[in-house]
């Protein structure tokens, strides 16, 4: 699902990005102006987000009532770059709707997204380190770019072979591994 509107390219499952700015539903992995999904970041600049953030909350909206289920909480709070914890989203259901039944506008939804982005501490080097060490089988600090080639081109936000070529620019060894902790400083850097 993607809705273009000029440079602004609003997807359901995979990111919301305008510009620079980039929301994502997973992690967000990004270089240069290019955003890459893998868990949970957020980018913003001088423009309203509130209204940024109302065409990604309508997303979420799957009857046209311009409302969410209030169980859906935790999926939008993610998309919009909050990595909330399981008990932060209980809490902020439970100040809407204890039960868990209600349909909830965007106006409601709001304060308690803000609440709950206060609260949430962002992610650090080590947290995307950690993520990284699940695909690294031998704990030894690469993956083999192919597999994180093949990855980055088939799941998620689709990156091209361009793209990922430029991302892995000066990172891979003679043997095809990409050392994960440079790739991970190296977007960083460029976020």
């Amino acid at each position: 699902v993607a809705i273009t509107a000029g440079k602004q390219c609003f997807q359901r499952r995979v990111a919301i990005t305008a510009g620079k700015q980039c929301f994502q539903r997973r992690v967000a992995i990004t270089a240069g102006k290019q955003c890459f999904q893998r868990r949970v970041a957020i980018t913003a600049g001088d423009y309203n987000m509130s209204e940024d953030l109302k065409d990604g909350f309508s997303l979420f909206d799957k009857i046209g009532d311009n409302c969410i289920a209030v169980g859906q909480f935790g999926d939008v709070m993610r998309a919009f770059g909050s990595n909330p914890t399981n008990a932060q989203i209980k809490k902020a259901q439970d100040g809407v709707d204890p039960e868990g039944k209600k349909r909830v506008a965007f106006n409601r939804f709001l304060p308690v997204y803000e609440t709950v982005k206060k609260e949430a501490k962002p992610m650090t080097f080590e947290d995307y380190v950690e993520g990284m060490k699940v695909f690294d089988r031998d704990l030894v600090g690469y993956l083999q770019s192919g597999e994180l080639r093949h990855l980055l081109t088939f799941m998620g936000e689709k990156l091209t072979d361009e793209e990922v070529d430029q991302i892995f620019a000066g990172l891979e060894d003679d043997n095809g591994n990409v050392q994960y902790d440079e790739l991970i400083r190296r977007l960083m850097k460029d976020a």
